[in-house]
C-alpha cells in the first residue's frame, strides 16, 4: 500500500513524501521536484540525470563556474555542490518559499565560498551580470508549467553572452509540439545550429544542449562513453545506455 504523507503546505507549496521519496508541489500533482530522503545527494527525476550530462558534453570537464537557473528540490545543486567540488555553483531562483522549503525540507546547502542562492528573476539578474559562466543550466517554471520569458529568443541570447567560448548550457524543455518546436527555433537562431537534445522521454520533459562544438554531427561518441564510464565510476550516474541509444537514433 502506498502512504502519502503531505508534511507541510503553506501559500499554495506543498511537501509530500511516499514510499521514502519527498516531493515538492505547487498546489497540484505536477512534481517541481523530488529527493530520496535515505539518499538526499541522489538524483531521483530523470530529467534532471539527463541534464548532467553536460558535465561529460563539454570539453571542459571541470567547470569553474556554474549557473543553476531555478532551484526547485534543489536535488541538481545538490549533487553539483558534491560531486563539482572545484566549481563554484550560482543558483537563482524566483520563488522565495521555494528557497525556503529547499533548505528546510530538502537538505539544500546553505550559502558559502563556492554555492551561493539569490532570489530573483533569472532574466533580470543576468542583464546585470559581467562574469561569464562554463556552464548554465535552466530548468526555470512556474507553478502553471510555463517557463516564461526564461524560454525566449531573448533569455537564450543573453546566456550564450554570459557564457565562456567553450561553454555549455542545458535547458530542459517541455517536448509538447508547437511549443518544442519554437523552444528549438530560438536555439537555431541565437547558437546558429550548435545545439543538440536527447531522444524524448515518456515524461514530457526534452534536454538540450547548446554552445560551440554542440551540433549533434560533431560529438565525438566514443569520447563521450569513455568519460561516461569514468563519470559513473565517480558519482553512480550511468549514461551509457543512453549514450547508446542517442547515439544510433542520430545515425538514422
Amino acid at each position: 500500500m502506498i502512504v502519502l504523507r503531505k508534511i507541510f503546505m503553506v501559500n499554495s507549496v506543498d511537501i509530500r513524501e511516499s514510499m521514502g521519496i519527498r516531493t515538492l508541489h505547487f498546489g497540484s500533482d505536477w512534481i517541481q521536484g523530488a529527493m530520496r530522503v535515505a539518499r538526499p545527494y541522489q538524483l531521483v527525476l530523470e530529467y534532471t540525470k539527463e541534464m548532467m550530462l553536460s558535465l561529460i558534453l563539454s570539453d571542459n570537464l571541470n567547470p569553474q563556474r556554474i549557473l543553476l537557473v531555478g532551484l526547485g528540490s534543489a536535488s541538481m545543486a545538490k549533487f553539483l555542490y558534491r560531486h563539482a567540488k572545484t566549481s563554484c555553483i550560482q543558483v537563482v531562483e524566483i520563488d522565495e518559499r521555494v528557497i525556503h522549503c529547499a533548505r528546510q525540507f530538502f537538505k539544500c546547502p546553505e550559502n558559502d565560498d563556492r554555492f551561493q542562492v539569490d532570489c530573483a528573476d533569472a532574466f533580470d539578474w543576468l542583464m546585470h551580470q559581467h562574469e561569464q559562466f562554463d556552464l548554465i543550466l535552466v530548468d526555470g517554471f512556474d507553478a502553471n508549467a510555463q517557463a516564461g520569458r526564461l524560454d525566449s529568443k531573448a533569455f537564450y541570447l543573453l546566456c550564450q553572452q554570459h557564457l565562456h567560448p567553450h561553454g555549455l548550457m542545458s535547458v530542459n524543455l517541455f517536448n509538447y509540439r508547437l511549443r518544442f518546436q519554437r523552444s528549438l527555433s530560438y536555439l537555431t537562431h541565437v547558437f546558429n545550429h550548435q545545439f543538440c537534445y536527447l531522444p524524448s522521454g515518456d515524461q514530457g520533459n526534452t534536454i538540450a544542449f547548446a554552445g560551440e562544438g554542440m551540433a549533434l554531427s560533431d560529438i565525438n561518441w566514443q569520447e563521450i562513453k569513455n568519460r561516461a564510464i569514468h563519470f559513473h565510476h565517480e558519482t553512480g550516474l550511468n549514461f551509457t545506455k543512453l549514450i547508446t541509444r542517442w547515439q544510433k537514433i542520430s545515425q538514422m
